[in-house]
C-alpha cells in the first residue's frame, strides 16, 4: 500500500475560513457547546457531554495545576479513561479556527506537554502489553490509545497553525504520535480481533500511518492497519450489517473507526480492500433500520439513548444516499462539515431524500426486528430482539425477546439503559432480564449474571421466523433459558403488527408444573399511566396527548411500579413500569393487544371459537382466535399451537399456523401468516 508525502488529513487548513463559517451559521449550538468545553479544558476543567462520548459525566472535574491522569471521579474508571481519550484535545483546535484566540493553541501544547511528561512508555512495556493481553498502564490502555491519537491528530492539524507551534513542540509531538504507532501495531491480540477494541485501536493505527509517512515503519503500518480492517469486518460485521457485540452504542463506534479510514483513503487516493467498504455501507443499512422515529438509536446492550441523525448524514454525503439522508438531517452535520468541508455541505444540499426502499426490516444475524408502519416522525414502531446475547457477552443485557414501542412517533417501552459499568447493584439491576421489556419465570432472570462482564448458563434464542408483507410484520422467537429449571419450561414469544393499527404479543410457556410467569414493560419518563385490573387492561398516555392501550384477553394480575430509566451513563431517572402476571402449568398463554389511540381507546377484543377442518370444536391449548375490533372494522387472528392445521374461524376456512383475517370498509383479506 502506498504511503504519500504531503498527505491530506480530515480538516483541510485551505476550508478553515468556510469551515467555521458554515459551522457558525449552520449549527450555532454545538458550536457554542464545543467551545464552553474547550474554555473548561483551557481552564484544567473537564466534563464529557459530546454526543458520542461514551460514558457521559456532566460533572465538571477540576485540576488546580498539573493533570492527575489517573484521577477516578466518583471511584469510576471510565472517567479516567474518558479523559484519556482527549476529545477535548480536538475540540482545542477546532476553538483555535472558530475563534482565532491563541489561548486556545497554548492549552493544546500546554496538555500534551503534561500528558506526555506523565505518562512514558518504553518499547519493552509495549512488549509486555502484548505478551501478556493486557493493558501496560491505565493511561495507555489499547483502545483508549487508539481513540486519544485521532483527537490529538484533529487538534494538530489546527493549532499547528499557531505561532506557538515551533520545532520543540513539533517533535516531542512526532516522538509521542511515533510510539502510539508502535504500541498499537504491536499489542494488537487475537482478543482484539473480535472486539470493537480492535477497530478503536486500528482506526488510530490507520491515521498514524498515513499522516506521518516519514515514520520508518509507516508503510508497513498502513498495510497492516488496511490487512485488520479487512479480518475484522469479516469477522465482527455480520452480513445483516449488525455488529457482532449487538450493542447499538458499540455498533455506532465501530462504525464511526471504519469511516474514518474509509474517508481518509479516499482523501489521499489509497485503495482499502472491497470488504471494508461493504462492511460501512452494510453498517450504515443496519443503523438505517433501527433508527427510532426521533431519530435515535435503541438503548440496547450498554446502550445510551443518543442522536443517530449525523451518522446517517456522515453515510448519506460519502455514499450519495437519499434514503439515509431522508432519516438524518436536512443539512449537513456539524461534525461532517469538517469532515467534508464547503464542497460536501453543497453536495448534500443537492441531494435528492427519498424514503428506504424498506419499511419494516429484520437482521437475521443479530435476531433485530424492527416493525414499522411508515418512515415520518409520526410513525408507528416496535423493535423485537430476538438474538442472542453479544459474542464476547461483556456489552450483552439479559433481554431476550424485548419489546421497544413508539406509537405515533412518542416513546412508551423504552430499554431502562446501563448507567454504570462500575460493579455495583445498579450494573446488575439495569442488565437482568427484569428491567427489560420481557418475560420472566419464577422471578429468576433468564441467564445468570455473574459480574459485570460475565453470564452463567447464558440462554440462546430458538424458533426463529419472520414474515412480512405491506399489511402485515410477524416475528416469532423463543429461548431455552429456563430449560435449566428443575421443571424445565419452554418460552417463545410471537408478535404480529397489524398494520398500521395494533400489535398482537402472544408470550407461550410449556412446563409440567406450576409457574408464575411475568410480562415486565418499562415506560417512557413522559408516559401517565392508568391500570384497570377488572377489564384487564392498562391506559398510557404521552404529555403531548398521544395514548396507547394495552389489553390481555385472558385475566392477569397487573401491577403499577417504579423503576429506572438510565438515558446516558451516570444518569438516571424514575418512571414507570407494568407487571402482568400469571401462574399456569402444562401450555400458558399470555396475550396482550396494544393499541394507538390519539383521543381515546378504541378497539376491543374477544375470544372466537375454532373447530378443524372436519368442524369439531378445537380446545384453546390447541389452538386460538381472537377477534379485534376497530373503528373502521374488525379482523380476527388465529395462532396453532400444534403447528400448521386446517382450520374454520370467523366464518373462514384457512391452513397455516398463524392466520389472519381483515374485513374492513365491507372488504374481506385473508392471509396465511405462517405456513
Amino acid at each position: 500500500m502506498q504511503t504519500l508525502s504531503e498527505p491530506r488529513f480530515f480538516y483541510s487548513y485551505d476550508q478553515s475560513k468556510e469551515i467555521t463559517r458554515l459551522s457558525k451559521e449552520m449549527w450555532p449550538e454545538e458550536v457554542n457547546e464545543l467551545l464552553n468545553r474547550a474554555d473548561l479544558a483551557c481552564q484544567n476543567t473537564f466534563i464529557f457531554t459530546h454526543r458520542w462520548d461514551m460514558e457521559r459525566c456532566e460533572e465538571p472535574v477540576h485540576f488546580t495545576e498539573t493533570i492527575d491522569w489517573t484521577y477516578q471521579w466518583n471511584n469510576d474508571f471510565e472517567w479516567t479513561v474518558n479523559l484519556n481519550r482527549s476529545r477535548f484535545m480536538a475540540e482545542l483546535g477546532q476553538a483555535y479556527w472558530l475563534t482565532g484566540e491563541e489561548r486556545f493553541a497554548s492549552a493544546y501544547i500546554r496538555l500534551l506537554k503534561d500528558w506526555i511528561s506523565q505518562n512514558p512508555l518504553t518499547i519493552e512495556e509495549i512488549h509486555q502489553s502484548a505478551s501478556s493481553h493486557y493493558n501496560v498502564k491505565d493511561t495507555w490502555r489499547k483502545l483508549d490509545s487508539g481513540i486519544r491519537i485521532t483527537n490529538w491528530l484533529k487538534g494538530y492539524v489546527c493549532v499547528s497553525q499557531s505561532s506557538l507551534w515551533g520545532e520543540a513542540e513539533e517533535r516531542i509531538f512526532s516522538e509521542s504520535v511515533h510510539m502510539h504507532g508502535r504500541y498499537l501495531a504491536i499489542a494488537y491480540t487475537p482478543h482484539d480481533k473480535q472486539s470493537n477494541w480492535g477497530f478503536l485501536e486500528t482506526n488510530g493505527l490507520f491515521q498514524i500511518a498515513l499522516l506521518f509517512p516519514d515514520f520508518e515503519e509507516s508503510t508497513d503500518w498502513l498495510q497492516l492497519a488496511a490487512e485488520r480492517l479487512e479480518k475484522m469486518c469479516r469477522l465482527q460485521v455480520f452480513s445483516d450489517g449488525m455488529h457482532n457485540e449487538q450493542s447499538p452504542m458499540y455498533h455506532h463506534e465501530v462504525l464511526h473507526c471504519l469511516f474514518e479510514p474509509v474517508l481518509l483513503s479516499k482523501l489521499n487516493n489509497i485503495t482499502l480492500p472491497e470488504t471494508v467498504i461493504v462492511s460501512l455501507e452494510r453498517m450504515l443499512t443496519a443503523s438505517l433500520a433501527m433508527v427510532k422515529p426521533n431519530g435515535h438509536q435503541p438503548m440496547l446492550s450498554d446502550s445510551d439513548d443518543t442522536d443517530i441523525r449525523d451518522i446517517l448524514t456522515r453515510g448519506a454525503q460519502f455514499f450519495q444516499r437519499g434514503d439515509l439522508k431522508a432519516q438524518g438531517y436536512p443539512v449537513l452535520d456539524f461534525d461532517s462539515l469538517w469532515y467534508f468541508g464547503k464542497e460536501g455541505a453543497e453536495h448534500y444540499s443537492a441531494l435528492e431524500s427519498k424514503d428506504p426502499l424498506f419499511v419494516s426490516a429484520y437482521l437475521p444475524q443479530a435476531g433485530l426486528s424492527i416493525l414499522r408502519s411508515e418512515w415520518s416522525d409520526q410513525g408507528n414502531y416496535l423493535l423485537f430482539d430476538g438474538g442472542h446475547m453479544d459474542i464476547i457477552q461483556a456489552h450483552g443485557h439479559d433481554d431476550f425477546l424485548h419489546v421497544e414501542l413508539a406509537a405515533g412517533g412518542k416513546e412508551f417501552l423504552v430499554d431502562t439503559g446501563r448507567y454504570t459499568y462500575k460493579e455495583n447493584p445498579f450494573r446488575k439491576y439495569f442488565k437482568e432480564s427484569f428491567q427489560h421489556n420481557t418475560t420472566s419465570v419464577d422471578g429468576k432472570s433468564i441467564s445468570n449474571y455473574v459480574d459485570s462482564w460475565n453470564w452463567d448458563q447464558t440462554a440462546v434464542p430458538v424458533n426463529q421466523f419472520w414474515n412480512s408483507t405491506a399489511h402485515f410484520d410477524y416475528v416469532q422467537a423463543g429461548h431455552n433459558g429456563y430449560m435449566r429449571l428443575e421443571d424445565p419450561v419452554q418460552v417463545q414469544r410471537q408478535l404480529l403488527f397489524v398494520k398500521p393499527d395494533y400489535w398482537i404479543i402472544l408470550d407461550s410457556f410449556r412446563s409440567h408444573k406450576e409457574h408464575l410467569y411475568t410480562q415486565h414493560f418499562h415506560l417512557a419518563e413522559e408516559i401517565s399511566l392508568t391500570v384497570d385490573e377488572s377489564s384487564g387492561s392498562a391506559t398510557m398516555k404521552h404529555s403531548e396527548g398521544q395514548g396507547l392501550s394495552m389489553k390481555w384477553l385472558d385475566p392477569v394480575q397487573i401491577t403499577g411500579g417504579e423503576c429506572s430509566i438510565s438515558r446516558h451513563y451516570n444518569q438516571k431517572t424514575q418512571s414507570k413500569k407494568i407487571n402482568a402476571q400469571l401462574k399456569g402449568s402444562g401450555l400458558t398463554q399470555l396475550f396482550t393487544i396494544l393499541s394507538p389511540f390519539y383521543e381515546e381507546p378504541d378497539i376491543s377484543i374477544k375470544k372466537m371459537e375454532v373447530r378443524d377442518t372436519r368442524g369439531n370444536k378445537v380446545p384453546p391449548n390447541k389452538a386460538a382466535a381472537i377477534e379485534i375490533k376497530t373503528a373502521d372494522g374488525s379482523d380476527t387472528v388465529l395462532f396453532s399451537h400444534q403447528g400448521p392445521n386446517s382450520y374454520q374461524f370467523a366464518d373462514t376456512h384457512l391452513t397455516g399456523e398463524v392466520l389472519l383475517v381483515k374485513r374492513r370498509n365491507g372488504t374481506e383479506q385473508t392471509w396465511t401468516v405462517k405456513v
